[in-house]
């Protein structure tokens, strides 16, 4: 039979569960992932955020090397003459 504890002392708390966010992929999964999720990854909502920034220059760079720079550039919105 299971003994009951004095009405003072609680058990442990429950274990917190954080909210269901993806995961960032790491360097190594994005060199997996197709052109088309890193784009998509890319331009989601969640790279615009400061904490993402690094992972949005590997992101940049890796679309670079398989698409080259014009891609990347008409997909950021500018053009070679910006700055």
């Amino acid at each position: 039979m299971k003994e009951l504890e004095p009405p003072g002392k609680s058990k442990s708390p429950a274990p917190k569960v954080a909210p269901s966010t993806p995961r960032t992929p790491t360097l190594g999964q994005l060199h997996t992932m197709t052109t088309d999720e890193l784009v998509k990854l890319l331009l989601s909502p969640e790279m615009a955020q400061p904490r993402n920034a690094v992972l949005r220059e590997q992101i940049i760079g890796i679309l670079q090397e398989r698409a080259g720079n014009a891609f990347v550039q008409r997909l950021l919105g500018k053009t070679a003459g910006q700055k």
